[in-house]
């Protein structure tokens, strides 16, 4: 076959997905906008890798009339200090970015006596150290004599509260969560909508300090795997256009193989299947193609390696790990386990009282899913890597 001029798909493994390499549910939209208009702070659930962060900067960057959204990784902070200066620079310059915000943000920041902003729009403080979660604080509170009303799209929120726990200490962390707290349930803040979402439940860091009431009346908004209908969409936008070519044959074979349809293992398949006709100079896909793009997936430890490390301390405890680690690998060498054999195992692991708010978290997080009394896992492709990782597991009979 001659040389042709090599169109790849739209695919992102990345950074996140947007444009065509994005595909928008827009009941989520529906629901996320329904909540704000209550007034209600959001929290975005979902397991690994199934798009949260694209969620949230498509809604960002898609803001609704009389709001100003703003979308925030904020994993770097490692302290309160951090956090707060973070959020007080961050709502700084959104208000001061907006013509109808602008000069009364100026006039506050003079008002505090804490520095001034020139007409370039440069902020330059007077002072040299702030106590940042005051000047948050009044900031917030400045919102009430301004037209809009502010939304803030703060992704990886769980990693800070655990950075905060591990560099400060357990109390730090709960009072941080309790200033988030009361900053969400006082009236004089109302203009002020905090958004949260991370890789690592935020259920899960609560937990460790004990204080799941500090998030209770987050409104949640869960993020499902794609519905087939999506999932043949999200492949027709990544291959519009590519050299590929991709019949409906081999399009549900490829929902077929993976069964479990977040846009990342689609997004990865898609990517691998290109990349192995690439080589061979062919556009056509065939079904054992697509084997081979699984195969070498499941062999790729870059693309998977962060869904057992966020099992392992700091974010479990060894022991929690260690149990984790064996539920899991029974899991995938026996196709399921029974509750029976989950609760042996939390004997022998020494988490008889935590047992099933890890089985809950497995499941949260998107490795298993129950099915009359038994669990098996959720993705075909965590299931074949994770056997992989763990070839030395022994049945015990």
């Amino acid at each position: 076959m001659e040389n042709i001029k090599w169109i790849h798909p739209k695919t992102k493994i990345g950074p996140p997905a947007e444009g065509d390499s994005y595909i928008r549910r827009k009941y989520i939209n529906d629901e996320f906008w329904r909540e704000i208009y209550k007034g209600n702070h959001i929290l975005f659930t979902a397991p690994r890798r199934v798009g949260k962060t694209s969620i949230m900067k498509d809604l960002a960057l898609n803001c609704l009339p009389d709001y100003i959204c703003c979308y925030e990784n904020i994993e770097s902070d490692r302290n309160q200090k951090q956090f707060f200066k973070h959020l007080f620079n961050i709502l700084l310059k959104q208000l001061n970015t907006y013509r109808k915000t602008k000069n009364k943000v100026r006039k506050w920041i003079k008002s505090r006596g804490i520095g001034e902003i020139s007409i370039e729009g440069n902020i330059k403080f007077i002072k040299k150290e702030l106590d940042y979660k005051d000047e948050l604080l009044s900031l917030i509170e400045e919102l009430n004599k301004m037209d809009h009303k502010v939304v803030l799209f703060l992704d990886e929120f769980p990693e800070v509260i655990s950075s905060i726990k591990k560099n400060e200490g357990k109390e730090q962390a709960i009072d941080m969560l309790h200033t988030l707290r009361a900053i969400r349930q006082n009236k004089n803040f109302s203009r002020f909508i905090l958004v949260l979402a991370g890789s690592i439940g935020l259920e899960q860091v609560v937990e460790t300090l004990d204080r799941p009431k500090l998030i209770n009346e987050l409104h949640r908004i869960r993020i499902s795997p794609l519905r087939k209908n999506e999932a043949i969409q999200l492949i027709k936008q990544l291959t519009d256009g590519a050299s590929m070519q991709i019949g409906k044959e081999q399009i549900n074979y490829i929902l077929k193989k993976i069964d479990n349809l977040i846009p990342y293992f689609i997004q990865l398949i898609i990517e691998e299947s290109d990349a192995i006709l690439y080589k061979q100079n062919i556009t056509k896909l065939k079904k054992e193609d697509i084997d081979r793009a699984f195969n070498n997936i499941v062999k790729h430890d870059e693309n998977l390696q962060d869904w057992e490390s966020r099992l392992k301390p700091p974010y479990l405890n060894k022991n929690a790990y260690g149990f984790c680690k064996e539920v899991l690998t029974i899991c995938a060498f026996e196709n399921k386990i029974s509750l029976q054999q989950i609760y042996n195992l939390a004997n022998k692991w020494k988490q008889k009282d935590e047992y099933m708010k890890r089985v809950k978290m497995l499941e949260r997080d998107g490795y298993i899913v129950e099915e009359n009394r038994f669990y098996l896992f959720v993705s075909p492709i965590l299931q074949v890597w994770w056997k992989r990782q763990h070839p030395e597991f022994e049945f015990e009979k």
